[in-house]
């Protein structure tokens, strides 16, 4: 079938639709089970590369836990009831905007752990200055270094983890950290105690360019390299040549009681952690051997194998007070995403620990985790009355091999009023085993599920959309059943990853598509065929002049759900941020643009790459939000305003005033910030690449000297964002 593509003209139209009140709460109350048991944690998202600290988060005196979601950038706080870790998300906006990286350390020595995170090349740290509640404080943008010749910042990349430890255990935390070049570990010691006696500051210099003497490749070590000059080496199962560091992380403990720290390193690439034996003292440290299958060699338990790029963090995690070793993955991408938090249980002590391996799936098996992404949608798929839910993903891992994507079928064995889930199967329909790329005949990814009757039998058929931009259609024969009658349905592309719905956009009667895709627009087809006999000759293209996240990025990832809100239509839409984007103005206006609303769904974010499904599942005649995101979890948002962890509560076309103004705008590369609030600064292109930050530490905070070149760029701050002009 020949199919036209129009490209609308957009022209302004304007008329006033009134909106009903939508009330959301983050509510993680719904019960979720699978096998007869219930997820503890069922709300919390999922977990595809944490970062683990310990931290207080309810002022109670004991260590909680902290996961830092390198994948979205996402923080899953968790209370510590007697050894129970509890999700708890009210505690994220106590947290400053983070990513690639977070550990949390105490510095100053007041009990209280702070954050180090990264920042333009290096790392910015927060002063945790909790007292009746938790709060940080930004001390430092980025933590500079005294290398002999200059000041300059401390060189740690996005890719790698660094130690922040007390190295020469004077009392103050030092940084290990690869160099810019790669292969050496550099020393930053911490001058605060030799300089004024105490703990509280961070005054570094570069102590060593080369600590512990030794060499990393890829996965492979040269030792004994004094001054930084390694003896060349024969053996090719070490190392022959140099080779460039492509990305580390770094434990650094004591891990044989000789009151030095030992090395845990993961490598880019490779599924183990490397234990490297610190031969010297804290003073001079010298790497004399190498375990590569740690901790198999440590008192005989499994190593980590971990696909890939595993990273290790040693905190208390059985709650006896002393540190376990918790093992995942650092890589966002083409790593393991279902079973990467590898928890071993310490028997020994601190300083000698005897680690005993106990799981792979530490909390994620207590959560709905569905390896990468999670596209939702209701369906009645039992005919009881009862909105099931579907939820598609973009693939479990699997090593050497592409992922595995699949629906999976949770039913609802509540009743109308009290919802409540059953997974049922992880690969609803095996869709998995179904070569729905007719091209190479294999399985599809990225599989986004939506229903709707297409042939007029009064049963939903079901669509699903993949990463190639292309839709398959699945009959429905009845009592549950679907059978696939066209794959690439009607020769539909729309680019690459293609998020479809089903419903009558035109109000004709028939059933018409929205597909949302890849570079943030939404794509309108409408049904020119009959009840019986969907026809979609036509796609309207950039539909109602909607693109998410063009502000920073030109892949937004749309992933549109267009609701009827009492006979008027809303227009909502996930994206690669993470943010939901609210639309009015599309009733009549079909071929108009559509109206962007600051509202209460504006508000919500729970991790990148999000997918929304919308329904009434709790019959109060209120709308109900299930969100999916780039971890494979979901978060649910009720209308029930009798929820006690309220996080957004609000009419849905209040607007949210602004915390700071930019002025003159455009400008010349000199401008204005205009705020009582004060903080840190980020400047992004518009391919959103941080291209200069500072702090603001008055109401009006002049910015100059930022060499920014004519374009336009988007202002971070204080967790709101402005475009500005520079000519």
């Amino acid at each position: 079938m020949k199919v036209k593509i129009i490209i609308l003209c957009i022209t302004l139209i304007f008329s006033e639709v009134a909106f009903t009140q939508m009330i959301l709460n983050r509510d993680t109350s719904l019960i979720f089970n699978e096998n007869g048991v219930q997820f503890t944690s069922a709300l919390a998202g999922g977990i595809n590369s944490g970062q683990f600290s310990n931290i207080d988060l309810n002022l109670d005196g004991t260590m909680d836990l902290l996961i830092f979601d390198k994948s979205g950038d996402k923080v899953l706080p968790f209370i510590n009831d007697n050894g129970s870790f509890i999700y708890t998300p009210k505690y994220r906006k106590n947290f400053p905007n983070m990513h690639d990286w977070a550990i949390l350390s105490d510095y100053n020595c007041d009990g209280k752990n702070d954050i180090f995170t990264y920042s333009s090349a290096g790392m910015a740290v927060y002063q945790n200055t909790s007292n009746t509640k938790l709060e940080f404080t930004l001390i430092n943008s980025l933590v500079m270094s005294n290398y002999g010749f200059n000041n300059s910042n401390i060189y740690i990349s996005p890719v790698d983890i660094p130690a922040i430890t007390d190295v020469d255990y004077d009392g103050d935390l030092d940084i290990l950290t690869f160099s810019i070049l790669g292969g050496f570990v550099e020393y930053h010691k911490n001058l605060s105690m030799e300089i004024y006696g105490n703990c509280d500051s961070l005054i570094f210099e570069l102590s060593e360019s080369c600590w512990g003497l030794f060499y990393e490749g890829l996965n492979s070590y040269v030792l004994n390299c004094p001054n930084c000059q390694c003896p060349q080496i024969t053996n090719n199962s070490i190392l022959n040549n140099k080779q460039k560091h492509a990305g580390s992380t770094i434990l650094a403990i004591d891990i044989d009681n000789d009151n030095d720290k030992d090395l845990i390193l993961g490598d880019v690439s490779y599924n183990n952690l490397s234990l490297l034996i610190n031969g010297g003292d804290n003073q001079n440290a010298i790497i004399i051997h190498v375990d590569s299958i740690f901790p198999q060699n440590n008192n005989t338990t499994t190593g980590v194998e971990i696909n890939y790029f595993p990273a290790a963090y040693y905190l208390d995690i059985t709650n006896d007070g002393i540190n376990d070793l918790i093992a995942t993955t650092n890589s966002e991408n083409n790593s393991e995403n279902f079973a990467s938090c590898w928890l071993y249980e310490n028997l020994g002590q601190n300083t000698l620990p005897n680690f005993d391996f106990i799981k792979t799936n530490f909390l994620q098996e207590n959560m709905i985790d569905l390896g990468t992404s999670a596209f939702p949608t209701f369906y009645d798929y039992n005919n009881d009355g009862l909105k099931d839910l579907i939820i598609g993903n973009y693939g479990y891992f699997i090593p050497n091999n592409d992922p595995i994507s699949s629906l999976a079928l949770f039913e609802n064995t509540g009743n109308d009023s009290i919802p409540e889930f059953t997974l049922i199967d992880r690969d609803w329909l095996n869709i998995s085993t179904i070569n729905l790329n007719t091209n190479l005949n294999i399985p599809a990814l990225n599989l986004s599920p939506t229903f709707g009757d297409l042939n007029g039998d009064n049963d939903k058929d079901l669509i699903i959309g993949d990463a190639d931009g292309k839709i398959h259609l699945f009959t429905n024969t009845g009592n549950g059943n679907f059978q696939l009658s066209n794959a690439n349905y009607q020769n539909i592309d729309i680019g690459q990853f293609a998020h479809p719905q089903l419903i009558d956009v035109n109000r004709d009667g028939v059933t018409d598509l929205i597909i949302g895709e890849q570079d943030g627009t939404i794509n309108y087809l409408p049904n020119s065929g009959s009840i019986n006999n969907a026809i979609f000759d036509t796609i309207i293209t950039n539909w109602g002049g909607i693109d998410v996240d063009q502000s920073f990025i030109n892949t937004g990832f749309s992933t549109p759900e267009l609701y009827d809100s009492s006979g008027v239509y809303q227009l909502f839409s996930g994206s690669f941020s993470g943010s939901i984007y609210q639309f009015k103005n599309i009733e009549n206006n079909l071929n108009g643009q559509f109206t962007e609303v600051n509202s209460t769904a504006s508000n919500i974010w729970d991790g990148g790459k999000s997918a929304i499904a919308i329904y009434d599942i709790n019959n109060n005649d209120k709308a109900d939000m299930i969100i999916g995101n780039l971890s494979g979890g979901i978060a649910y948002f009720s209308s029930n305003s009798l929820i006690n962890d309220t996080t957004i509560t609000s009419n849905i076309i209040n607007n949210i005033p602004k915390t700071f103004n930019v002025f003159p705008n455009p400008s010349k590369n000199n401008f204005i910030i205009q705020s009582k609030y004060n903080g840190i600064v980020n400047i992004y292109n518009m391919i959103g690449k941080l291209v200069f930050t500072t702090i603001k530490k008055q109401e009006k905070f002049e910015i100059s000297d930022t060499n920014l070149k004519k374009g336009i760029y988007l202002i971070e701050f204080n967790r709101q964002q402005q475009k500005i002009i520079i000519r």
